[in-house]
């Protein structure tokens, strides 16, 4: 075990062989991704778009948890499509719209294995090379304000310098994931669009919960991904505080006006896994 914690680990043979069977059923599921678009204000720019999303879906009926079989999914990920909704409420009421269009997308499928953002990629409405980026919401926890943001890949493109001024404009800090080994930016949709050149990464708010001890949003996330995520007990409860979503929505919204506007579009930086020619 001490040696698999090495990069330059190799297989070592146990002298054990396991066999197992696993029985699966296999159905088609015809589903959608539903998108909506508010038209750039430029001529030249709004063919260019900036792209909101969550995405829409959930485990649905399941297997009964504690005599309960339905699996509502209200953090994972009711939060993020209210916050892409009113997101594109605000946008849509805007007297002056910004210059790139911008598209707000629900996506399917994403707990299938991120199958709706998958065919979107593959079969894009708005080319990836007209895409300016993709914000994501998955999973935003209800709570107080917190003090700091988790922006994970942002740095890995020419809009962290954006992404730094907006997290300053609302005093924020911004935070690096604390838990890099679950892998959480090859988990959510903003992966597959990412996987075709598009600058992309989740705005998620941080564990630094005001009024709280600093552990405290370290506790909650583990109380949720322990009893609730993905089970039928991840359901709205009356006494949420809806703060944290609010400080998400505002500060995407900032930084999604603000690419709207940017003379350039942005990149991935050179060398990046995700960098592709022609950008």
């Amino acid at each position: 075990m001490k040696a698999a914690d090495s990069r330059d680990f190799r297989p070592i043979p146990l002298g054990v062989r396991i066999s197992g069977q696993l029985n699966a059923k296999i159905r088609k599921i015809r589903s959608r991704n539903v998108l909506g678009r508010v038209e750039g204000s430029d001529a030249r720019l709004k063919n260019e778009i900036v792209l909101f999303s969550a995405h829409g879906d959930h485990l649905g009926i399941g297997i009964p948890v504690n005599c309960d079989s339905i699996y509502n999914g209200a953090v994972d990920n009711g939060t993020g499509c209210g916050i892409v909704l009113e997101e594109a409420r605000v946008f849509a009421q805007l007297n002056l719209k910004p210059k790139r269009s911008v598209v707000f997308a629900f996506w399917t499928a994403e707990e299938s294995g991120l199958r709706g953002a998958e065919y979107y990629a593959a079969h894009p409405l708005f080319p990836p090379e007209k895409t300016a980026v993709n914000l994501n919401y998955d999973a935003i926890r209800p709570s107080a304000r917190t003090r700091d943001m988790v922006l994970t890949g942002a740095e890995r493109s020419t809009l962290w310098p954006m992404v730094q001024e907006a997290a300053r404009r609302y005093d924020l800090e911004i935070t690096p994931e604390d838990r890099p080994d679950q892998g959480f930016f090859y988990r959510s949709d903003h992966f597959m669009l990412a996987r075709v050149g598009i600058p992309a990464f989740e705005v998620a708010v941080g564990n630094k919960i005001t009024g709280k001890p600093d552990n405290f949003g370290a506790q909650a996330f583990e109380e949720y991904n322990s009893k609730h995520y993905h089970q039928p007990s991840d359901e709205y409860d009356e006494n949420w505080d809806f703060t944290s979503l609010q400080e998400a929505a505002r500060f995407g919204f900032l930084l999604g006006m603000n690419i709207a506007n940017s003379e350039k579009l942005p990149r991935w930086n050179p060398g990046d896994e995700f960098a592709v020619s022609g950008r």
